[in-house]
């Protein structure tokens, strides 16, 4: 509840201050706002289940952080690359026999994500959507706990690469100013670093670079 409310106050005072800016036309772009971390259905044994069973089930399975920063860059007009940096604390690691929920002493959680991103904005009509399609790697670090002991039991943080994939949607109030919420797989190269779901709001504003041809 309390992270919840952290990002009300961050949307809502960036709502204010970001809604002033005048249109831009630069092709950067910068997004801060919460990521939720979901290691459940991710298609392995119990305490974790099979893939999308319960894909929405935040209560049980959610785990809400903030902060989630991006920065992004259009290197033409349907396609961009991003960087992000997200930090959360792991407190719901899915199901045990009798339908409660297995959970962890808050472990922490630190992702770097590098993305390429193919915009499919001409599927709509109207031009303040933005849909579009994501692929990268990156690299996740989560602290050592119950069901990721990796045999030592330190606490200590363990990381690995990850393999990306993802889908995201923009709507853009000005030319400044938005929001933006996307679904990310991550999927780890180690055993030892569970496979995750992770998603993400915020709000992007577009950085003013004076009269330019973009892309």
């Amino acid at each position: 509840m309390r992270n919840f409310f952290i990002c009300s106050i961050m949307l809502l005072a960036g709502s204010s201050l970001f809604g002033q800016i005048q249109p831009a036309n630069s092709p950067w772009f910068f997004e801060i706002g919460a990521n939720v971390v979901d290691v459940y259905p991710v298609g392995e044994d119990l305490p974790q289940g099979p893939f999308f069973d319960e894909f929405l089930n935040a209560k049980d399975h959610w785990n809400l952080g903030v902060p989630s920063a991006r920065f992004g860059y259009y290197f033409k007009e349907d396609l961009f690359v991003s960087l992000r940096g997200s930090f959360n604390s792991i407190k719901r690691w899915g199901e045990l026999p009798g339908q409660y929920v297995a959970k962890v002493n808050d472990l922490n959680y630190i992702g770097v994500d590098a993305m390429i991103n193919k915009d499919l904005k001409k599927i709509f009509k109207n031009e303040n959507f933005e849909p579009y399609v994501a692929a990268g790697f990156g690299y996740t670090w989560i602290q050592e706990g119950q069901y990721n002991a990796n045999g030592n039991g330190t606490g200590e943080l363990v990381g690995a690469g990850t393999l990306n994939g993802g889908l995201g949607l923009k709507y853009w109030i000005s030319d400044s100013f938005g929001f933006n919420i996307d679904i990310t797989y991550k999927h780890s190269f180690e055993d030892y670093l569970t496979k995750h779901w992770q998603h993400n709001i915020g709000m992007i504003f577009r950085f003013r670079r004076g009269d330019c041809d973009c892309y």
